[in-house]
C-alpha cells in the first residue's frame, strides 16, 4: 500500500488499537465471551489496561495519511491471559457473577487447544487490520516488518498461532510460514464451531 508507515505506537493510539483489535471479534472471541458484545467490550478494555500485555507498549502500527490503519504485536515472549485482578474485575463487569463459571469453561477448552510455545523463537502474538483496509497489503507489510525486527535480533525461527478456521491462514503462508503443529478439543468445537489452532512457524535462513 502506497504511503504506509509503521511506527511504534504511542499512548495517543491507544483507542485506535483498542477499535481495530476488538471492535470487529472473531468467531473463537465471541464464542469465548458469550457474544460479539461481550468480546468487544472485553478485548478494548484489555488493551486499554495500564501496563496491559496487549496495550500500547508493545504494539507496532500501520499508519497511512494519519489514520493508523494495522497493528502487530510481537517479539521473543508467549503472550498469555494472566489472571489478575483487573481481568476479574473486567470479567464480572462484563458476564457477571453467574456467567463465570461458563467463561472458564471455555476458556480451559481453548488452552487445550493452544499448542505449546517453541523456545527461542520470535513470535507474532497480534496481527490484526481494520475491516475497511484488508486485502490491501498492510497485514503483509507487518509480517515483513515483524520479519526484519526478527533477523535483526538473531532470531533463526519466527512462530504464530491461528485457529483452523482463519482465512488469514493463506496471508501466513505466502509469507512462508507453515504448519507444524494442530491441537483440537471437542468442547473446543461445540462452543465455537471451530476445530482447533495451528502452529505455523517460519525458519529465516
Amino acid at each position: 500500500m502506497d504511503g504506509l508507515t509503521i511506527r511504534s505506537a504511542t499512548p495517543a493510539d491507544t483507542e485506535r488499537i483498542a477499535e481495530i483489535m476488538g471492535g470487529e471479534p472473531g468467531r473463537e472471541a465471541e464464542a469465548i465471551a458469550g457474544s460479539e458484545n461481550r468480546a468487544r467490550r472485553i478485548w478494548m478494555e484489555m488493551v486499554r489496561m495500564p501496563g496491559s500485555s496487549m496495550g500500547w507498549q508493545v504494539t507496532t502500527v500501520a499508519e497511512a495519511d494519519g489514520a493508523v490503519l494495522g497493528v502487530l504485536q510481537a517479539g521473543d515472549h508467549e503472550s498469555s491471559m494472566k489472571i489478575t485482578p483487573g481481568l476479574v474485575l473486567l470479567s464480572l463487569r462484563v458476564v457477571g457473577p453467574l456467567g463465570i463459571p461458563g467463561l472458564v469453561r471455555r476458556l480451559r477448552a481453548q488452552a487445550r487447544v493452544k499448542p505449546p510455545p517453541v523456545a527461542g523463537a520470535y513470535k507474532v502474538q497480534e496481527l490484526h487490520v481494520h475491516p475497511g483496509c484488508r486485502n490491501r497489503g498492510i497485514g503483509g507489510a507487518l509480517l515483513d516488518y515483524a520479519e526484519a525486527e526478527a533477523r535483526a535480533g538473531g532470531y533463526s525461527l519466527m512462530t504464530l498461532t491461528t485457529t483452523t478456521a482463519n482465512p488469514a491462514r493463506h496471508l501466513y503462508e505466502r509469507h512462508g510460514f507453515r504448519v507444524v503443529d494442530t491441537r483440537t478439543d471437542a468442547d473446543y468445537e461445540r462452543y465455537t464451531g471451530i476445530a482447533g489452532r495451528h502452529r505455523m512457524v517460519k525458519e529465516l535462513v
